[in-house]
């Protein structure tokens, strides 16, 4: 037994020096990568800790996403409120906080069951009771698009704490894909207090993997991690102790704060000369770049007795220089939109369904001889009405300044008047989202996703997002049945006969999809993101970042 127990030990003696050896190599060898190390060669891999800065153009319009459809309300919801299911690499919908689901053969019944030992921020248990009381809420209040995607529901059942199904009135193959990653679900033992959420005093009381913490509207908001969340760095949680959002006025504002470390990633997506500052500095920055899901646009109001002329419409669309646009004022950072539906659903646009493309000629002879005649200051007019629009953007639209004024000089070529409207996110939204006050508007879809099913969301006449106030028939009753249509292959025909018929009615204009790129400090680790909404800043990817 002695003998064994010194043969024993002499074993483990060389197996640890062994390891000793090992570690040192593995030591020598790592010294120079970013990833894991410090320049000592100490392990510095993902820990708790760190306080983030995020850049923001514009602020917030509400910390209730339900009331607004703007996009950095979404963004810092999504820290507090994220989605059910999230795209993965390919802009596929994947569960999150969904665990499982199923929908029947008819497409009539879907069965969710999210994960357990999710709560609330302040300590009430996450639950199906949510879900099913969000679809009823939204419905009956009428809360944008929200109203829309849960419309088509017959009844709901809580089976248990976990599983809720839904009964739908009728075929609707996209149903969970929209509601998945669109709704942000309420807190049903606030809201079922609430009869004005319009103007209910929301505390950002979320079920994510940050909880709000403090926030000054125009200047900063605040979320710290919630200690062991499930989801997260297999239930660790984020790895980040807080995330600060701070509010900027442009993107050359939010450029220098990254340039003086004030701030370590940006939010929002950066123009290419922004870009190209921050890749000088490799070893302080990085660039993440996705192609966008959304595009760029410009809307046409139907209240508008002139432009609710076809004619007045198609010669504006042939005055949209898409060249022009991508390549000088983008820089290169897009790519050409010349289809009603994004170049980067390729089976939808085979069929080289097309605006109609830039002529200042041809849109000169459309108005002629639509009667419309230049007068002595130059601007084309039919029984005394002139051809003069104001066209409203935001400001903080990458590039926006360049774009519309390159819409507004070949306008004016032709005969027609803009007079430009910049404006900051929060009055936007009140002009066209709330009170449809405009005449044309330009600014990008941030996500238009599932576009052989879900069109009916934006372009359906009795839509909320349906800002132009548009209604044809024909397109209501294409995009009403695509939704019911099992066959994908039927769907991309009936698609081609929706654009057909949306390039001669031109509610919208649509001129180019964007490359997205967001610049970050190498101060930290652990980036990663998908085609979607918010870039870096998705829930499901910023839990993984970490301080170095």
């Amino acid at each position: 037994m002695k003998l064994k127990s010194k043969r024993l030990s002499f074993v483990i003696t060389i197996l640890m020096i062994l390891a000793l050896l090992v570690t040192a190599c593995g030591s020598q060898q790592t010294q120079t990568t970013d990833e894991g190390e410090n320049n000592q060669g100490q392990t510095t891999g993902p820990k708790i800790g760190g306080n983030l800065v995020v850049g923001i153009t514009g602020d917030p319009y509400s910390i209730a996403p339900w009331v607004s459809n703007d996009l950095n309300s979404a963004m810092i919801a999504n820290l507090i409120l994220p989605p059910l299911m999230v795209t993965d690499e390919n802009g596929k919908k994947i569960p999150y906080i969904i665990k499982d689901y199923k929908m029947s053969d008819d497409a009539k019944e879907y069965t969710i069951v999210i994960h357990d030992g999710i709560n609330w921020h302040d300590g009430v248990p996450f639950t199906a009771e949510d879900i099913a009381f969000t679809a009823e809420y939204t419905v009956k209040h009428k809360l944008g698009f929200g109203a829309d995607m849960f419309a088509n529901v017959e009844k709901t059942e809580v089976i248990d704490k976990t599983t809720v199904k839904f009964y739908l009135k009728k075929p609707q193959v996209n149903f969970l894909s929209q509601v998945g990653f669109w709704i942000n679900i309420m807190p049903k033992h606030i809201f079922e207090k609430v009869e004005d959420p319009m103007n209910f005093n929301y505390d950002g009381t979320g079920y994510g993997p940050f909880k709000l913490k403090e926030y000054k509207k125009g200047e900063y908001y605040i979320f710290e991690r919630v200690p062991n969340w499930p989801l997260a760095n297999n239930g660790l949680g984020a790895y980040l102790e807080t995330v600060t959002f701070r509010v900027f006025p442009d993107h050359n504002a939010l450029l220098l704060a990254m340039k003086n470390g004030e701030v370590h990633v940006s939010g929002s997506a950066m123009p290419v000369a922004s870009q190209k500052q921050l890749e000088a500095s490799p070893d302080k920055f990085g660039v993440l770049k996705v192609m966008s899901l959304g595009y760029g646009y410009f809307g046409f109001n139907y209240k508008n007795e002139l432009l609710r002329d076809k004619n007045v419409r198609k010669a504006i669309a042939m005055t949209i220089d898409r060249d022009a646009i991508v390549n000088t004022a983008l820089q290169g950072g897009a790519v050409k939109m010349e289809t009603p539906i994004s170049p980067v659903y390729k089976d939808l646009v085979k069929s080289n369904i097309k605006f109609p493309p830039f002529d200042l000629e041809g849109a000169k002879k459309v108005l002629e001889d639509a009667g419309y005649k230049l007068n002595s200051e130059g601007i084309r007019e039919k029984n005394g009405k002139k051809l003069e629009f104001e066209l409203i953007y935001r400001t903080t639209t990458i590039n926006a300044d360049s774009i519309v004024n390159i819409f507004k000089a070949n306008a004016e070529k032709v005969g027609i008047k803009i007079n430009l409207k910049p404006v900051d996110n929060a009055t936007y939204t009140d002009r066209v989202v709330k009170q449809r006050n405009f005449d044309i508007n330009f600014i990008e879809w941030g996500v238009i996703d599932d576009p052989d099913s879900s069109l009916a969301t934006i372009y359906k006449s009795d839509t909320a997002l349906n800002f132009m106030g548009y209604k044809n028939e024909k397109i209501d009753e294409i995009l009403e049945k695509v939704q019911s249509e099992p066959d994908y292959q039927k769907r991309v025909e009936m698609m081609n006969e929706f654009q057909k018929e949306f390039i001669e009615e031109l509610p919208t204009v649509n001129v180019y999809v964007k490359i997205n790129a967001y610049g970050y400090s190498k101060e930290f680790e652990g980036w990663s993101l998908t085609p979607g909404l918010f870039g870096p800043i998705a829930a499901k990817d910023l839990v993984k970042v970490y301080k170095k």
